[in-house]
């Protein structure tokens, strides 16, 4: 293994640690809840967006509450709205305790695909991820295959992604 590739995974258990670096532009993923398995999207531009029916009605739900925790840092918060209305609260305590169990269990998670600009040391590059495949726009995976970059996000992602593959010298 040469110097570069070393440098490559000391430096994505650095990134790992910073989750600030990651910013996602978009993503879809299955979450599995207690009662059905929901899509959940987002996209940068249009928000948040989950085929739960308390989604349809609130604008967030236990899913979209749960990501957000779960993804700290790396999305911006969901957009509450309050409902008045006194048969709604029972629903909405409801939702928010389902939303602290579901971000105790990411193993609930499954990304699909997502879209990440990623701050580096130099320069910021996108990270994109579709159904098990891999990308990154930096020099080193263009090389490589793979990089610091997607390394970090494999490990603060963990079992909610299928690992990259590439050469057994960079596990």
């Amino acid at each position: 293994m040469d110097y570069g590739m070393i440098g490559q995974i000391a430096k994505a258990k650095h990134y790992a640690e910073e989750r600030h670096r990651i910013r996602f532009l978009a993503f879809k993923v299955s979450m599995v809840g207690d009662n059905h398995t929901h899509t959940v999207t987002y996209h940068a531009e249009t928000g948040w967006h989950c085929t739960s029916d308390f989604f349809k009605t609130h604008g967030w739900s236990s899913h979209t509450v749960a990501l957000e925790r779960i993804l700290k840092d790396m999305v911006p918060p969901v957009p509450a709205t309050e409902s008045r209305e006194a048969s709604a609260q029972s629903a909405i305590i409801s939702q928010i305790e389902k939303a602290k169990k579901y971000t105790l269990e990411p193993s609930r998670v499954k990304f699909h695909s997502f879209t990440a600009n990623f701050s580096g040391e130099n320069h910021t590059h996108t990270v994109h991820y579709e159904e098990g495949k891999w990308e990154c726009t930096c020099n080193f995976y263009k090389s490589h295959g793979w990089c610091s970059h997607v390394i970090a996000v494999e490990r603060i992602l963990s079992a909610m992604v299928t690992p990259a593959e590439r050469a057994s010298e960079a596990h």
